[in-house]
């Protein structure tokens, strides 16, 4: 079998690093630190992959990671680059993820590295915007999209992704709340299945409570530990699948875009919503901090990056250019 043919087989995804023993001591002391962060095991899991990279990359050039020097991670980032072909925002996040390990760890010298890579701007958090946010023009044409589609399904998609709208949840949040989480005559949600793992309250507008209290009756399951979004094919009340709500959105996003209706160039993914969720509350003059406690951010800076604070503080600039 030639090259050509396994790549067409097999893709062209680097096999999976299997850790040493030695590396293992390592990935042990950052689990430990991490768990006691309070990290989402699902988090923890996928930096333990990254890093198996990285510290094989260690063993293969006969170095520990505290003895590394600068030019030691200039070469294990070109690595990523060439041997591996990560991305851009790939090899950021190994970054990100290498200042919490060297950090947790107590070890000094990725520091340098660090410093000369912001002087050089090689690594930046939030250098491009990787999708576009929303408003409610388009969210409502995604909606109709949905709900005129031939899916059995589709009155509980569209109000999947009301409720992102409205809540400006995360998605893996939206499908976690189950019935002793509802408070229907306020029209409230308790979000406890959280990325910060603090449990916030989120709402809804009546008409939605309406439609959602209309849906629900159609439930396999109602006790009060069962999800309010139930997964149809499996009569045990399993909550939808995030893969599955992220297709159906992609689906109407895609036909819009043949329609014409948003632009080709538009990256509009479900996350968008969120996005959408909170520059819409900004516009509408609700207190930054608010919309940070509403959305369940950790800080400030992720809100204001929500509501691409670039844009907005150039539209500050043109109002104020007025005044003047």
């Amino acid at each position: 079998m030639n090259e050509l043919e396994k790549k067409l087989l097999y893709g062209t995804k680097p096999d999976p690093v299997v850790a040493t023993e030695e590396q293992n001591k390592y990935l042990k002391k950052f689990r430990e630190e991490r768990e006691f962060d309070n990290i989402k095991p699902s988090t923890v899991k996928n930096d333990i992959t990254s890093l198996k990279v990285f510290l094989a990359f260690c063993e293969e050039i006969e170095k520990e990671p505290y003895s590394l020097t600068t030019h030691d991670f200039v070469i294990f980032f070109n690595m990523l680059n060439n041997r591996r072909n990560c991305t851009v925002r790939t090899q950021n996040r190994y970054f990100n993820l290498l200042k919490v390990f060297f950090r947790l760890l107590k070890y000094d010298n990725f520091k340098e590295f660090e410093r000369e890579s912001i002087e050089r701007k090689r690594f930046s958090k939030f250098e491009k915007k990787h999708y576009d946010t929303i408003n409610f023009d388009t969210y409502n044409r995604i909606i109709k999209e949905i709900i005129l589609s031939n899916s059995r399904t589709r009155l509980r998609d569209a109000l999947i992704v009301r409720v992102l709208w409205e809540t400006g949840c995360r998605r893996s949040e939206a499908l976690s709340i189950r019935y002793k989480d509802c408070d229907f005559e306020k029209g409230r949600f308790r979000i406890r299945d959280t990325k910060t793992y603090e449990e916030r309250t989120v709402v809804i507008a009546q008409e939605t409570v309406e439609i959602l209290q209309g849906y629900i009756k159609e439930n396999i399951r109602r006790d009060s530990n069962d999800y309010i979004f139930q997964n149809e094919m499996i009569p045990n009340g399993k909550r939808v699948k995030l893969d599955w709500i992220t297709n159906v959105f992609k689906k109407a996003v895609r036909k819009l875009k043949e329609e014409g209706v948003i632009p080709e160039g538009k990256r509009i993914v479900i996350h968008s919503l969120r996005h959408g969720r909170a520059t819409d509350l900004l516009d509408k003059g609700v207190p930054i901090d608010v919309v940070k406690e509403i959305l369940g951010h950790r800080s400030l800076e992720t809100t204001l990056y929500y509501s691409h604070s670039k844009e907005r503080k150039d539209g500050m600039l043109d109002n104020i250019q007025k005044l003047l």
